[in-house]
């Protein structure tokens, strides 16, 4: 037969039990609607405006701005449905403040990302997450990763437009002419660095740096930034 101790123990003990499973229950519905979530932004297709009141001015972009750091940083601007990371917890933490202001659940999510982050039509780096709050205007929820570093920018710079291109295939061609030796073009050892020989020179390597730019540009199907921005096609 068991003492007041041993009855109050057992009470104690069962009631431990019954929080913590309390404690799982609340954990397991959090946790399904953190997947919800996730869910939703991962099957997102299509523009759908969301009526989100008290948003911060500072995160709403409009979509000519979000097309200009595509195009410098060489990203994609697709539908959430489209990316094929994981959505951080961060991220769902926000997401969960945003729909609690939200009449109805978050629809209409967008990613910026590079390209290799998404399922593209015909086919590691980090993305942001946007979410439509009017026709032609985003709101950014969460970004992770260092898609937008500087070095990015002027990596990808030649790509932005056809402008860049040529300019930066000029630049490298005048560059090489200019560091070409007498021997290498076919000049006298003897004769100055700079005359007729090496303006034939600089013609040349113009030649000769555009014809393998343009081979290898539509060999594989190469696209300029400025059109590729939120084409959903590999190229």
């Amino acid at each position: 037969m068991l003492s007041a101790n041993d009855e109050r123990l057992r009470a104690i003990l069962l009631g431990q039990e019954q929080l913590l499973q309390e404690v799982h229950e609340i954990l397991a519905a959090e946790t399904l609607r953190d997947d919800v979530l996730r869910a939703a932004v991962l099957s997102s297709k299509g523009h759908r405006v969301n009526h989100i009141p008290r948003l911060d001015p500072e995160r709403v972009f409009h979509v000519d701005s979000i097309r200009s750091l595509c195009v410098r940083y060489r990203l994609r601007f697709l539908d959430g449905g489209r990316f094929k990371g994981h959505i951080p917890a961060p991220a769902i933490v926000e997401l969960r403040r945003l729909e609690a202001r939200s009449s109805a659940p978050l629809r209409g999510f967008k990613v910026m990302a590079p390209a290799a982050r998404f399922k593209l039509c015909d086919s590691d780096a980090d993305p942001l997450l946007f979410v439509a709050v009017g026709p032609e205007h985003y709101y950014l929820v969460h970004k992770w990763g260092s898609d937008m570093h500087p070095l990015r920018g002027i990596v990808h710079w030649p790509l932005q437009g056809p402008r860049q291109a040529v300019a930066t295939l000029m630049a490298f061609a005048l560059l090489a002419a200019a560091l070409l030796p007498n021997a290498f073009i076919g000049a006298d050892l003897a004769a100055p660095w700079w005359g007729g020989h090496r303006l034939l020179a600089a013609l040349w390597t113009v030649m000769l740096t555009a014809g393998f730019a343009s081979f290898g540009w539509f060999a594989f199907f190469g696209q300029f930034s400025d059109r590729s921005w939120n084409d959903p096609r590999f190229n």
